[in-house]
């Protein structure tokens, strides 16, 4: 025997590899290359997916500043509201309380116009009683008593029409 175990097996394992060669490195970097191609195409997505989200976020920090915008824009609005229900309202209270004013000096006018009537009318009925007393006391006439009614008469005429 020229070849001994260690020889056989040597020549066995080189079989082996050339045979796994030719038979099993198609397969295997097929099976490589299908793995390479997954592992490429996942990149792929995850390069898109994070272009998408890229987009979404820019998306939605645009439209919180558009919100942010709104919120301002009502805000002012809301307070220009405010003084302008301030103004109106402060408008209304000066009406109202030149109105009060108004009302109070009207009534004042009329009670001074009352009693003013009521002095005259008044003084008339003291001046005609006090005519009468006076005249009665001197004239003892029928006839001259007519005149004097008749004086009386216009006197209080004069004195109403005043």
């Amino acid at each position: 025997m020229l070849i001994n175990e260690a020889g056989w097996v040597a020549i066995g394992f080189v079989i082996f590899c050339l045979i796994a060669w030719k038979y099993g490195l198609k397969p295997f970097s097929e099976m490589l290359d299908e793995r390479a191609q997954k592992i490429k195409e996942k990149l792929e997505e995850a390069e898109k997916l994070r272009s998408e989200a890229k987009a979404v976020l820019l998306k939605y920090k645009n439209l919180h500043l558009e919100a942010e915008k709104d919120v301002k824009k009502i805000i002012d609005r809301a307070k220009e509201n405010a003084k302008a229900l301030q103004l109106n309202s402060q408008k209304i209270a000066e009406k109202n309380l030149k109105r009060q004013e108004e009302q109070a000096i009207a009534k004042i006018n009329s009670a001074e116009n009352q009693a003013i009537k009521e002095i005259n009318d008044l003084t008339a009925d003291l001046s005609i009683e006090a005519s009468r007393k006076i005249l009665s006391s001197n004239i003892d006439n029928t006839s001259d008593s007519k005149s004097i009614k008749q004086s009386i008469k216009n006197i209080l005429t004069q004195i109403k029409y005043k």
